[in-house]
């Protein structure tokens, strides 16, 4: 079978909504983890603990999403060192400004916070970053083999990575060290996500899956996380998870199946608020976010009523991706104004990839 040929103007407005819900998703664990509600509730078996550990399962594969995102999109798209680079540029922008407004609002800061500042990729500021980046170094070599693997090859390749790698250490309940998975916190667990997204984008989607055997494989992935963590251990819901992993491939191809007018108001809101969605990473989880505003503030949720604690959660997590986005559009204007991206283009006709 002949790959499925994808044009220019093939645009997924569900596959940004995915990025959109996801950074939600990721902000909610955020909330829960650095928030220092999920340490709050581990005293007491309650249903406070039940109640936010069944949303951290629920949420906790939206990271999966996006190397997904990465393997659809990225298998067809043209190599460009100059990608790399804007990426970088835009991580400095915020570890450095928000080094720069922190020390001029007089927090200490140490010798190790600016070197965070200015080499923030290398010295692991975002784990999700630095692990991206090692997958960009292979991404050509990637793509030129996925490319010339067979429909049945690539699946083949894809059960063996998900058996070994995801199945086997979970059903075990053992970390292999010698795979560097390190609880999917990985550039190796990015390569397999890339992978099954890029496998995931050669199959006619809306005809092989239906939305309600999707949501219903969401659901059930969800409860079998849920429960193994319990019964078994941590591994079952940490991301290299084989139910977790399943969740997070039934709500990529839900969202891949959406039929989103380009007409709506809900269209216009995806194409504005989707490229934001990395700067709404970047800004709320910087290192001294987390430090100075986020670490255990929301602690207090837990003595709210039990119907009021998940509206609390996701309130507030509405509340920091509209700040967060609300920053990341400023950054794109300057940008835009700074002509930044005609500078990294230039990266690229310097160097350009495949000639």
């Amino acid at each position: 079978m002949k790959l499925k040929k994808l044009s220019s103007s093939s645009y997924n407005a569900g596959i940004d909504f995915l990025r959109i819900f996801a950074m939600l998703m990721i902000i909610i664990t955020h909330i829960l983890g650095k928030g220092g509600i999920r340490d709050e509730v581990q005293g007491d078996i309650d249903i406070y603990y039940w109640v936010t550990w069944l949303i951290q399962v629920t949420a906790y594969g939206a990271v999966n999403c996006y190397a997904l995102i990465s393997g659809y999109v990225g298998l067809r798209s043209p190599y460009r060192y100059s990608k790399g680079l804007s990426l970088w540029v835009q991580v400095f922008f915020y570890t450095l400004g928000l080094t720069l407004i922190f020390a001029a609002a007089g927090q200490k800061l140490s010798a190790a916070d600016w070197l965070g500042a200015f080499f923030p990729v290398i010295t692991g500021q975002y784990w999700y970053i630095t692990a991206y980046f090692g997958l960009l170094v292979f991404m050509p070599l990637l793509n030129m083999s996925l490319l010339k693997l067979s429909d049945k090859d690539l699946r083949h390749l894809v059960f063996v990575a998900v058996f070994f790698f995801s199945v086997m250490p979970a059903l075990f309940n053992t970390k292999v060290d010698e795979f560097s998975f390190a609880k999917g916190f990985s550039m190796n667990w990015l390569i397999v996500l890339y992978i099954i997204g890029a496998y995931l984008s050669r199959l006619d989607l809306k005809k092989l899956f239906k939305t309600r055997r999707l949501i219903l494989a969401y659901t059930l992935s969800i409860l079998v996380t849920f429960t193994m963590k319990f019964l078994i251990g941590d591994i079952w819901y940490w991301y290299t998870s084989p139910s977790l992993l399943a969740g997070s491939v039934a709500l990529f191809i839900l969202c891949a199946n959406l039929e989103i007018k380009d007409n709506s108001r809900f269209f216009s809101f995806i194409r504005r608020f989707a490229p934001t969605t990395l700067g709404v990473y970047l800004f709320h989880l910087n290192p001294l976010m987390v430090r100075f505003w986020m670490r255990d503030v929301f602690i207090s949720f837990v003595d709210a009523p039990i119907v009021l604690f998940p509206l609390l959660i996701l309130g507030t997590a509405v509340l920091i991706f509209a700040i967060s986005a609300l920053v990341e559009l400023f950054r794109l204007k300057l940008f835009r104004f700074l002509r930044i991206q005609k500078l990294t283009d230039r990266l690229d006709r310097v160097f350009p990839f495949g000639q």
